[in-house]
């Protein structure tokens, strides 16, 4: 085993001239540099970004959408009378009254609407447990009177990391659709 005691060290240290000592410097912050870039990417590969989960939650959502599936899509929203949703001037507190809404805009999972994404979803982490998402979209869908209406339309979601895992606390939507 090798052992390095005091005297050692101190020998050691005073074999190099000042010269020397300050040339190798640069070498050690190159090895605790490579260290910790190392364990950083070690760590990014264990633990998925904030950014993927929520991600993961929102290809969950837009599947749920696609089948016009109110349950499965509110699954990705705070289960608490706590959750804000904005939408054509109107505010709508909680779950439960989100929820209710959004049977009645898919018709009971009747509605024909589809989505289309325009462009990539924009992403902004704010905390380590807080992000904001903006999604642009267009709809086409068939009106109860049976006229075809398309829009656009502008998602913008608050996340927050919680322990069942990364759910919206607050949204807002805001549509222009064509003039009739």
């Amino acid at each position: 085993m090798f052992h390095l005691d005091r005297q050692s060290v101190c020998c050691f240290a005073q074999t190099l001239s000042p010269k020397e000592a300050m040339m190798r410097i640069p070498f050690r912050l190159a090895v605790i540099a490579c260290a910790v870039f190392a364990g950083s990417i070690h760590a990014a590969d264990v633990a998925p970004s904030a950014q993927a989960q929520i991600q993961s939650v929102m290809a969950q959502m837009h599947q749920a959408v696609a089948a016009h599936d109110t349950d499965r899509f509110m699954t990705g929203y705070l289960h608490e009378p706590s959750l804000v949703f904005a939408i054509d001037g109107k505010v709508i507190h909680g779950w439960d009254a989100l929820h209710a809404q959004q049977l009645i805009w898919w018709r009971k999972g009747k509605s024909d609407v589809v989505y289309t994404p325009q462009g990539k979803t924009e992403f902004m982490l704010l905390a380590p447990d807080v992000a904001i998402t903006t999604e642009a979209l267009k709809s086409h869908r068939t009106q109860p009177d049976g006229k075809v209406s398309d829009g656009t339309l502008v998602v913008t979601s608050v996340w927050k990391k919680l322990a069942q895992g990364w759910r919206i606390v607050y949204a807002h939507e805001s549509w222009v659709r064509p003039p009739s």
